[in-house]
Protein backbone atom coordinates (compact mmCIF):
# COMPACT_ATOMS: atom_id res chain seq x y z
CA UNK A 1 0.00 0.00 0.00
CA UNK A 2 1.41 3.26 -0.81
CA UNK A 3 2.15 6.09 1.78
CA UNK A 4 0.27 9.18 1.66
CA UNK A 5 1.92 11.87 1.61
CA UNK A 6 0.44 15.06 3.45
CA UNK A 7 -0.70 17.86 1.76
CA UNK A 8 0.98 21.25 1.99
CA UNK A 9 -0.87 24.44 2.16
CA UNK A 10 0.21 27.22 0.20
CA UNK A 11 0.03 26.87 -3.21
CA UNK A 12 -3.24 26.74 -5.13
CA UNK A 13 -4.00 24.73 -8.27
CA UNK A 14 -3.39 27.62 -10.11
CA UNK A 15 0.32 27.19 -10.16
CA UNK A 16 1.30 24.09 -11.40
CA UNK A 17 2.29 20.30 -10.78
CA UNK A 18 5.78 20.53 -10.89
CA UNK A 19 5.79 23.67 -9.05
CA UNK A 20 3.56 22.12 -6.15
CA UNK A 21 5.73 19.38 -6.26
CA UNK A 22 9.05 21.27 -5.54
CA UNK A 23 7.65 23.01 -2.64
CA UNK A 24 6.20 20.26 -0.98
CA UNK A 25 9.58 18.13 -1.45
CA UNK A 26 11.81 21.83 0.06
CA UNK A 27 8.61 22.01 2.79
CA UNK A 28 8.69 18.42 3.66
CA UNK A 29 13.06 19.08 4.07
CA UNK A 30 12.17 21.63 6.26
CA UNK A 31 9.97 20.44 8.94
CA UNK A 32 11.46 17.13 8.91
CA UNK A 33 13.06 16.31 12.36
CA UNK A 34 16.65 16.61 13.14
CA UNK A 35 18.80 15.12 15.58
CA UNK A 36 20.98 17.69 17.44
CA UNK A 37 24.38 17.30 17.15
CA UNK A 38 25.53 18.23 20.66
CA UNK A 39 22.77 16.69 22.52
CA UNK A 40 21.31 13.76 20.42
CA UNK A 41 17.89 15.52 21.07
CA UNK A 42 15.53 16.18 18.10
CA UNK A 43 14.65 19.35 18.76
CA UNK A 44 16.82 20.80 15.75
CA UNK A 45 15.23 23.91 13.53
CA UNK A 46 15.93 26.48 11.85
CA UNK A 47 15.78 29.89 13.51
CA UNK A 48 16.88 32.00 10.19
CA UNK A 49 17.52 31.42 6.76
CA UNK A 50 21.25 28.57 7.10
CA UNK A 51 20.99 29.48 10.93
CA UNK A 52 19.95 26.06 12.77
CA UNK A 53 19.08 26.40 16.09
CA UNK A 54 18.61 23.33 19.45
CA UNK A 55 15.80 24.11 21.21
CA UNK A 56 16.68 21.47 24.02
CA UNK A 57 20.70 22.73 24.60
CA UNK A 58 20.22 25.66 22.22
CA UNK A 59 23.28 24.63 20.01
CA UNK A 60 23.85 26.88 17.18
CA UNK A 61 24.91 25.64 13.52
CA UNK A 62 25.36 26.80 10.52
CA UNK A 63 24.07 24.71 7.80
CA UNK A 64 21.82 25.43 4.37
CA UNK A 65 18.89 26.90 3.87
CA UNK A 66 16.72 24.21 3.82
CA UNK A 67 18.28 21.66 5.19
CA UNK A 68 21.59 21.17 8.26
CA UNK A 69 23.73 20.40 5.01
CA UNK A 70 24.44 22.17 2.25
CA UNK A 71 24.40 20.86 -1.77
CA UNK A 72 27.35 21.41 -3.51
Amino acid sequence: MPKVKENVRGLGAKYGGTLRKRYARIHRTLKAARECPSCSSMKLRRSASGIWRCGSCGYTVAGGAYDLSQKT
